[in-house]
């Protein structure tokens, strides 16, 4: 039996570490990172360690009790520019925690940016004219 849990604990422990989520986000890149920043810091009150908005991540650290752990988001450009991915990682933390971060932003984005618009529809085919 200890044998199984210790196997369990070997390989659950990486996969606890490793996690991170990633979403998409139907919005700019510009108005997806100045959210992003006032997210992490003022709504959640996590501590932005460093960011840099041009490659797109920030790194932040999030305290329980008297753990601290370190987190890192990154956001690219996607669809064009019409969208852009955000993926989200907390060190040893489980990728519950992630997915309710990204819920929570996404709330925040459709409260500040609105419904996000809806990607152009492309032209139907010209119909063929029977003779």
């Amino acid at each position: 039996m200890r044998l199984l849990v210790a196997c369990v604990v070997l390989c659950v422990g990486p996969a606890l570490s490793s996690a991170k989520t990633s979403r998409e986000l139907p919005y700019g890149y510009d108005p997806v990172w100045s959210a992003l920043v006032r997210f992490l810091r003022v709504d959640e009150k996590l501590k932005v360690v460093e960011k840099d908005a041009d490659t797109g991540y920030v790194l932040f650290e999030l305290s329980e009790g008297k753990k601290t752990y370190t987190g890192a988001a990154e956001l690219l450009r996607a669809n064009e520019g019409r969208a852009v991915r955000l993926t989200l990682r907390i060190e040893d933390r489980p990728s519950y925690m992630e997915l309710g971060l990204i819920d929570r932003f996404e709330v925040k984005l459709r409260d500040e940016l609105g419904q996000p618009v809806p990607p152009p529809v492309p032209p139907a085919p010209p119909e063929e004219k029977k003779e």
